[in-house]
């Protein structure tokens, strides 16, 4: 006679609709479940006959010492900034960091972020805000620790670390409109499920409409590269020929404006004014110079590793961080020429 199989773990989880990792923490560790959460699985266990194996517990209960870090791209120098200043942070205490690029679009990070905690993550960075209700969901009913950055959310589930993208897009927009551009282009990245787009969008429109220029503004999603730059500068070129300023919601965005205003024989500022946005190095040596916002990515990446471990040591809610940009002015922004008001 065929013996019967023993109940596993995950059988447990699908049963009570949780993750692998939240029964392990409701057996294991359950003042870091919540209580509904925890009764939840318990029963799930009772009605299978689950009981855990004691070597097994034994080995679950070590710590792992390791967090996920989940961030859009590994191939964004401001990314790997911010990650190399985490890590040494997360590395100093003892942690080693599992990166996970994960895009965009940040609907979409459940099923990524899951597998993360379930081979062994204790805690978690990811980047900007959390768009997936499945992923909210199972981070706090888990009550796995968390922290998000490169946005400031101070009304969020979990503390940021970061900054204000709306506040630093607006200071770009409006030093345009006091240079007297009145036909601006933004080339945004793609903005679904990335908060950080979306608020950048929101400050060059909401400054377009108080200037009284609206109509005479655009918005331009591309993906962010050197080529898509470039590609955007063509359609600017071709659709809106009066354009006098383009903003660029990443500074590779704008090396590939630059590079495409010199195939258009434009001169940058005479004929164009183009900025960019991070600061990254290259930006000092393009020609022009590129102006941009400076984003604190190092400070970033210390503090929100500073956080983590606070979070994962005393389990204790902590406050979000705003963190200061700089608007940096340099060659490639200039005021509109005589005989282009209008």
């Amino acid at each position: 006679m065929k013996a019967k199989a023993r109940t596993k773990v995950s059988d447990v989880a699908s049963r009570a609709g949780v993750s692998v990792a939240t029964v392990s923490r409701s057996f294991n560790n359950p003042d870091a479940v919540r209580e509904d959460v925890r009764r939840r699985v318990m029963e799930a266990a009772q009605a299978l006959g689950y009981s855990p194996n004691p070597a097994a517990k034994a080995l679950r209960m070590q710590r792992t010492h390791i967090v996920g870090a989940v961030v859009p791209t590994l191939d964004y120098a401001i990314y790997a900034q911010m990650l190399n200043s985490f890590q040494a942070a997360m590395q100093a205490s003892g942690y080693m960091v599992f990166m996970l690029a994960a895009g965009f679009d940040n609907t979409s990070l459940y099923e990524p972020v899951r597998q993360l905690v379930d081979r062994g993550a204790e805690g978690l960075l990811i980047v900007g805000k959390i768009e997936d209700p499945r992923l909210l969901k199972f981070l706090e009913d888990g009550r796995i620790p968390t922290v998000l950055t490169y946005s400031y959310l101070p009304d969020g589930p979990f503390p940021s670390i970061g900054f204000d993208n709306y506040a630093a897009t607006r200071q770009l927009a409006d030093f345009l409109v006091r240079l007297g551009h009145k036909h601006m282009v933004m080339i945004s990245g793609r903005t679904r499920g990335n908060d950080r787009q979306q608020a950048r969008v929101r400050a060059f429109r909401e400054a377009a409409a108080e200037a009284g220029i609206a109509k005479t503004t655009h918005v331009i999603e591309r993906p962010y590269s050197l080529l898509e730059g470039a590609a955007a500068m063509r359609t600017i070129y071709v659709e809106h020929p009066a354009t006098t300023a383009v903003m660029c919601a990443s500074d590779v965005l704008a090396f590939g404006v630059l590079s495409e205003c010199k195939n258009l024989r434009l001169n940058v500022p005479k004929d164009l004014t183009v900025t960019g946005f991070d600061n990254q190095d290259f930006t000092a040596l393009l020609d022009p110079p590129l102006t941009t916002v400076d984003v604190p990515a190092l400070e970033m990446g210390r503090r929100s590793g500073e956080a983590l471990l606070n979070v994962i040591n005393t389990r204790r809610k902590i406050g979000s961080v705003r963190l200061e940009t700089n608007l940096i002015v340099r060659a490639s922004a200039a005021g509109v020429r005589a005989d282009e008001r209008r």
